[in-house]
């Protein structure tokens, strides 16, 4: 098996506007089209409303100021409110349309992406930070929302009231005029290109400052008790501060964008202003048909123009962030490789035959680590995996949970492939237990279950079965005991027997025991002692051991030494052998078989 390469930080395309991604984003909106449609049209609406006013405001210059017609005047100013108060409400129903439209397409998003990450498979977890994958699932898909409540919607809104204002503009008015006052758009456009593919850039940067911010704080934190034992405080501060930076200067490069652009509209719109009162005043004096209630609503205009030709630079860089963003929750999401390959081959019921053929595996390329593997363990015995450390004991419990695809031979099941089985269905039949417990943070009851329903009765009277219902009672609650993050509440002994009732209640047909019985304290060591012997009971077990006290009774001993099986038999006939595990015995118990 060749090695994964690790993920690569998306590359910044020249493209200010990606179509694809935003095809494929609005793909999960398609549930919610006729939502979508109602904003559209509010957006229209808004944009109709926007150009009355400028109207207004000429027609009651012209007919009722001009003319000291107060009548006129009040029927006006009427009518103006009237308009800015249904502007007012288009304005509420719209951003509510569009924020609760973001807020159901990103949940939607944000539940298939973890839906997707829970089928990955384990070599994608070993090469990717947790913090990258938690921005992704939290901060890069509430960005997204945006698209929807700050970006595509508006987007279309302001160039609707763009089109239709200088449509309207150019009809009203002179059209030497409008083309005079509106002379500097190419500069803007000029301007708002640059300023678009700059900004991308940034942006991206920014993403990926916090990504990387994310995975160093949730690494430390995690980590903290190596931190402060080997007082790595001040190093680990350091680094942070480095990094810290980093995401400092990402932000103000996108902030020098927008400090210098915006500053060029402002600059752009009094220029259009003061060209509109300069031509239209020479006009006017030179007798053309230029009213005053003209030159009022033009400026209006051009106010009402720039405002979002302003706003649609941020909205667009808004909607450019949220993309950014897509492109990567939308990768994960899409990644088919990453994705466990499971087989259609489903059994009710396991016996619990195991075959290793031939295996071999490398995590790496030309660095192999089980080198033709040739193991057949019967149903309902108990085998023992034993050896130095990086002997490759661990490799082949986690290739025989289908985590790791073999690089050569194959593992079967009950005569089956292990490629042939279904994952659901193989690890219905299989539990595992590992030397570091996860505990969630919750009560026991919940971890011992993992939230199936499964009574208190029953739990009570597997515990006593184990003979670990003593320890049950001895905790605060018991079963209502939460036992905090990862199980902090509780000692690493503690944490196995947890475990162990945890697969004792799955009533698995095959067990593996991983380094399961390492680590921990003497008051806990008859408890799992006891607890083994009952789980492996009647069912097919493989125990990787350190303590070789725990695999004396085992129905066969496998030696492994860089990958390779180099002996196999039960206890005493290997100790009366004199190689690998009679010299690893005489180590660990110093020759004195009562020992351990």
């Amino acid at each position: 098996m060749s090695a994964s390469k690790p993920p690569s930080k998306p590359s910044v395309s020249g493209k200010a506007f990606d179509w694809q991604v935003l095809r494929r984003v609005l793909d999960y909106a398609k549930p919610y089209r006729w939502q979508t449609i109602a904003a559209a049209l509010l957006s229209v609406l808004m944009g109709a409303l926007t150009t009355a006013r400028p109207v207004l405001v000429r027609q009651g210059v012209d007919d009722a100021v001009a003319k000291a017609d107060w009548e006129a005047l009040y029927a006006s100013m009427l009518l103006l409110c009237a308009t800015l108060v249904l502007e007012a409400l288009g304005q509420f129903a719209f951003i509510y349309a569009t924020n609760d439209l973001g807020q159901r397409v990103i949940k939607d998003i944000r539940i298939t992406l973890f839906g997707r990450l829970l089928h990955f498979k384990i070599p994608f977890f070993d090469k990717t930070p947790v913090g990258t994958l938690v921005t992704r699932t939290v901060s890069d898909v509430e960005t997204m929302a945006d698209i929807f409540s700050d970006g595509l919607l508006v987007i279309f809104g302001d160039l609707f009231k763009i089109v239709v204002m200088v449509a309207v503009m150019f009809f009203l008015f002179d059209p030497a005029l409008v083309a005079i006052s509106l002379s500097v758009i190419p500069f803007l456009y000029i301007a708002t290109r640059w300023f678009q593919k700059s900004i991308k850039s940034a942006f991206t940067d920014v993403r990926n400052q916090v990504a990387a911010l994310n995975a160093f704080v949730q690494e430390r934190i995690t980590g903290i008790a190596i931190v402060q034992i080997f007082t790595r405080e001040n190093k680990e501060f350091q680094r942070f501060e480095v990094i810290n930076a980093k995401h400092r200067a990402a932000n103000i490069r996108s902030i020098w964008y927008f400090s210098l652009f915006f500053p060029i509209i402002e600059m752009l719109s009094a220029v259009s202003i003061g060209l509109a009162i300069w031509y239209g005043g020479l006009a006017a004096a030179g007798g053309a048909n230029i009213t005053i209630g003209d030159l009022t609503a033009l400026i209006l205009f051009i106010n009402l123009l720039y405002r979002p030709l302003r706003q649609l630079a941020d909205r667009f860089n808004t909607l450019q962030m949220g993309m950014v963003a897509s492109d990567r929750v939308l990768k994960l999401i899409e990644d088919q490789l990453e994705m466990e390959p499971s087989g259609g081959h489903v059994a009710s019921t396991v016996s619990g035959e195991v075959q290793f053929k031939q295996v071999h595996f490398s995590y790496l390329p030309e660095e192999p680590v089980l080198k033709g593997i040739d193991l057949e363990i019967p149903a309902g015995e108990t085998w023992a995996l034993v050896g130095a450390t990086g002997s490759g004991k661990s490799t082949l419990v986690h290739l025989l949970m289908g985590y790791y695809p073999v690089t050569e031979g194959e593992i079967q099941l009950d005569g089956v492939r292990l490629r042939d089985w279904s994952l659901n269905s193989l690890r219905k039949h299989v539990a595992l237990v590992q030397q570091d417990v996860f505990l969630f943070s919750d009560t026991v009851r919940n971890n011992v279950t993992v939230y199936r329903p499964i009574s208190d009765e029953a739990i009570w009277s597997a515990a006593e079965s184990m003979g670990i219902a003593e320890f049950l009672r001895s905790l605060p609650g018991g079963l209502d005991y939460d036992v905090k993050e990862r199980g902090g509440m509780l000692s690493t002994g503690q944490r196995q027997l947890l475990a162990f009732l945890r697969a004792y209640l799955r009533q698995p047909s095959l067990l593996i025991l991983d380094e399961a019985t390492s680590s921990i304290d003497s008051q806990a060591e008859e408890w799992i002692q006891r607890a083994t012997v009952k789980l492996t009971e009647g069912r097919t077990s493989l125990v990787v051991a350190h303590r070789l006290a725990t695999v004396l009774h085992a129905d066969q001993i496998v030696v492994l030494d860089k990958g390779l099986v180099v002996e196999q038999g039960r206890h005493e006939e290997l100790l009366a052998r004199g190689g690998a595990y009679a010299n690893l015995y005489e180590k660990q118990f110093f020759g004195e078989e009562g020992q351990a």
